[in-house]
């Protein structure tokens, strides 16, 4: 049986207060960190199998891929924490991030990109997910993406496309769970 307990925070994943993150300068450069936060300490030397970075992303291999690639595109600082705390400001990084990811796939087949919606993701540092060639079962039971009708609005899920986050944004909405 698979499992899903990566789809949910775990008790070291979680900050002390999930509203108001308590963030700390970092003693390099003085970006914002959260203390705790895994992501938020992204580099090589953590671990991480870093294929980018510069002074506002890092990209790296996801540790459990559920397709051919599967990269995580972070902001260095802890922007939010997710993507439901997103508001029209973040556009521009979206933007970045969203040209960071099609430079590092190959766009055939088109690359899929988006987040997960907490509860249902397991580090509360933003992070979007970039899938490149086929998904694993369990990559296409855990990225599901919803579409209400022929347009590219969200249909009830626990995914959310980049598309889709920017065009509930640019509506002056917020993504949530359900339909935006």
């Amino acid at each position: 049986m698979p499992s899903f307990s990566s789809c949910f925070p775990s008790s070291s994943s979680k900050t002390n207060n999930p509203i108001q993150d308590p963030l700390i300068s970092s003693t390099t450069g003085g970006s914002k960190v959260v203390k705790g936060c895994i992501f938020c300490n992204s580099s090589k030397e953590n671990g991480f199998n870093i294929v980018y970075e510069d002074n506002q992303l890092i990209a790296f291999h996801d540790r459990k891929p559920r397709a051919k690639i599967h990269l995580l595109i972070i902001p260095r600082e802890h922007v939010v924490s997710s993507v439901k705390q997103l508001t029209k400001e973040h556009l521009p990084l979206l933007d970045s991030m969203r040209s960071l990811a099609t430079s590092l796939v190959p766009d055939r087949p088109p690359p899929k990109m988006g987040f997960h919606i907490p509860p249902f993701s397991s580090v509360p540092h933003l992070h979007l997910h970039v899938f490149s060639g086929p998904h694993t079962l369990i990559g296409r039971l855990k990225y599901p993406i919803a579409r209400r009708g022929r347009d590219i609005g969200k249909g009830w899920s626990w995914f959310v496309t980049i598309d889709q986050v920017e065009k509930i944004l640019q509506d002056g909405g917020k993504v949530g769970l359900g339909t935006g």
